[in-house]
């Protein structure tokens, strides 16, 4: 029989430190972004919502870069399904992220499990963890939810399956989403059931892949139906490739590929796509799915001295690679999703046990041939088809677990305030989830004056909105803070012109550091770094103590050639922030700009730690070279900076 608990996991996890309230209007940038690749379809034809359809920020979520370097033991709920042949352990205050697939028979994991929860910054709102499989939805990148509570529910199918669902409104697409977990009694396979619902007017671009760790040793094999693949490596090009061999190398063993790597391979045609990892003995992970989740990638670490530092540096002591699943070709491209419309598929997880002469055959079609028999024998194309073709209405909600977010209840009060019906009942986002970041536009609905502490132009912002929808209820206000969010939302359609005039409008108001902060972001965007300078001066002066904003400043008075004030703002700030990994190399800089060498490699010496450097990010390396010239040296980059992809 399969049963449901709640219960909690006790790990490791990196301390949260105070969170970062400015918005980042331009993004840091996805390394899947400068492909140039063209999306599967014309996301950009009549109807389509373009908002920031290509932008690579998150908006209106803030980043979540506060974390620390320190971990400490900290509970977090768990909900576990689990029946004669499978227990499956989800996270939902970390994006209902599959954590733990443990197959009884044998027990073993069939996922990576890190060795803590610690968060590095890849994901699009910065703080990302590895391990197990992650949910991600609406832009190019790791989802907004992945270091995030979402809802949960407990679920009850036709014939009284227990079934278990996450779900969350999506602010920057507007979508609903639910993940659905099903255990069947005696299945070997769990199957997960994804569903998005753009209930708009309005088409808008979407993105969905299921991210899968995997644990990788040197007798890994990956194996997809595929005799193709589209590569994308360090020379950010994407290109089309054979399967399995590829420069005389057998690309379907991650632990010979020598650089950080994806491979998306070419489904195209297969009526159940899939992807399995197995090891030395044929035994390991399968995922498949049904036709309309084509989308399946190999992604490796690699082997050189960079991919191995950064596996390490996310992941600890643990090897791992990733084999993933997606709605589009490769994570280089939009689907155009039409308006009122819902999408839906089922994805199935479970052991594979393979001949381990077939396994690892050096006949390709062999191989694969052995995982398409092993699911046939197994029913599992069969089964995927019923549970999509099952009418979603014949289950039902049976205890609603909170935990997420507001914004689900916030969009339902705006929709009323519009005259229309609420989000699907299916994803019945309670009102008493409603917290002090959602207030402030319930009263804008409500048409109440924003309270005092909101107005107080000395603390910034909770939240922001991106949606037009809040325009004209923002234009009835007569305020900074009204005028600090119109601009906000200008900016996020790309109006930037018309957002610096509002932020401008917002500080002739009342003098607050909120906007102009976000004046000086705009003009170091637009390449006026002594007005940025300018502004980021005043920004700070009104918040002196706000880390995010110090780094912030630091960066344009470098690229405004400001060393020596670089350096005074450093020698001025508290003993703490003196140390943050960021403001040292700030400091490194600087000091190499004024003639310092001493100082810099005194810093440098010192194995700096940038806890929030960004995946692709060369910032280290490009400060030691700059070293390395200043002093007419050549010394090689040492492996505590080596972050090279």
């Amino acid at each position: 029989m399969t049963s449901i608990r709640r219960g909690t996991l006790t790990l490791p996890t990196s301390l949260w430190g105070p969170a970062n309230p400015l918005p980042n209007i331009f993004g840091s940038g996805d390394i899947h972004a400068e492909s140039g690749f063209e999306d599967a379809e014309n996301i950009d034809g009549e109807g389509v919502d373009e908002r920031r359809s290509r932008a690579q920020t998150a908006l209106p979520y803030l980043d979540q870069d506060g974390y620390l370097a320190r971990e400490q033991l900290q509970e977090h709920a768990t909900i576990v399904l689990e029946n004669e042949h499978l227990t499956a352990t989800f996270l939902p205050g970390l994006g209902g992220r599959l954590w733990s697939l443990l197959d009884r028979a044998t027990d073993r994991e069939l996922l990576h499990q890190n060795e803590a929860i610690r968060f590095r910054n890849l994901a699009l709102r910065n703080a990302w963890f590895a391990g197990g499989v992650e949910w991600n939805i609406g832009m190019i990148g790791h989802s907004p939810f992945t270091s995030s509570p979402v809802h949960a529910a407990a679920l009850s199918g036709p014939n009284g399956e227990v079934g278990l669902r996450f779900f969350e409104f999506e602010r920057i697409r507007s979508v609903s989403f639910r993940v659905d977990a099903w255990l069947p009694d005696d299945s070997r396979e769990l199957f997960i059931r994804g569903t998005i619902l753009n209930d708009s007017s309005r088409a808008t671009p979407m993105y969905w892949w299921s991210n899968t760790a995997v644990p990788q040793q040197d007798s890994t094999r990956v194996l997809a139906p595929a005799a193709s693949a589209w590569r994308y490596g360090h020379e950010r090009v994407l290109s089309s490739v054979p399967v399995p061999v590829v420069d005389g190398v057998d690309i379907t063993w991650p632990a010979r590929t020598s650089n950080t790597v994806d491979y998306f391979f070419d489904t195209a045609g297969t009526r159940m796509p899939w992807v399995a990892a197995v090891d030395g003995t044929g035994f390991g992970l399968v995922q498949a799915s049904t036709a309309n989740l084509p989308g399946r990638k190999l992604f490796a670490w690699g082997q050189d001295r960079g991919g191995r530092h950064w596996q390490q540096w996310v992941s600890g002591a643990g090897s791992y690679c990733e084999i993933q699943a997606g709605l589009a070709r490769t994570q280089l491209e939009y689907l155009r999703m039409p308006a009122d419309t819902e999408w839906s598929w089922v994805e199935v997880y479970g052991a594979l046990q393979l001949d381990v002469a077939v396994a690892h055959s050096e006949d390709w079609a062999a191989a694969t041939a052995g995982v398409a028999e092993n699911l046939a024998g197994r029913g599992v194309e069969e089964r995927l088809t019923a549970l999509h073709g099952r009418d979603q209405s014949d289950e039902l909600l049976v205890e609603i677990i909170p935990g997420g977010s507001g914004w689900g209840a916030v969009e339902n009060e705006l929709r009323r305030h519009e005259g229309r019906d609420p989000i699907d009942p299916r994803t019945p986002f309670p009102a008493d989830a409603v917290g002090p970041d959602e207030q402030y536009w319930l009263r804008l609905l409500a048409g109440e004056p924003a309270s005092a502490a909101e107005l107080d132009p000395s603390q910034p912002p909770r939240s922001y909105q991106i949606d037009p929808r809040w325009v004209p209820l923002l234009r009835r206000r007569d305020d900074w803070l009204a005028l600090l969010h119109l601009g906000v939302i200008a900016a996020a359609s790309g109006s930037f012109a018309e957002a610096g005039e509002l932020w401008q409008a917002s500080v002739d108001r009342t003098p607050n550091a909120w906007a102009l902060r976000n004046l000086g972001a705009l003009a170091a965007d637009r390449g006026n770094c002594a007005e940025a300078v300018g502004s980021y001066r005043s920004a700070r002066e009104l918040a002196p103590d706000l880390l995010p904003l110090t780094r912030e400043l630091l960066s344009v008075l470098h690229r405004d050639g400001q060393a020596a004030e670089a350096l005074a703002v450093i020698e001025s700030l508290p003993s703490r922030q003196r140390e943050d990994g960021r403001v040292l190399l700030a400091g490194a800089r600087a000091a190499l700009a004024t003639g310092d060498v001493d100082r810099c490699r005194s810093i440098l010496d010192r194995k700096l730690v940038i806890l929030d450097l960004r995946e692709g990010d060369s910032l280290l390396e490009d400060v030691w070279n700059e070293y390395q010239a200043a002093v007419g040296s050549a010394d090689p980059l040492p492996t505590e900076y080596d972050y090279r992809m």
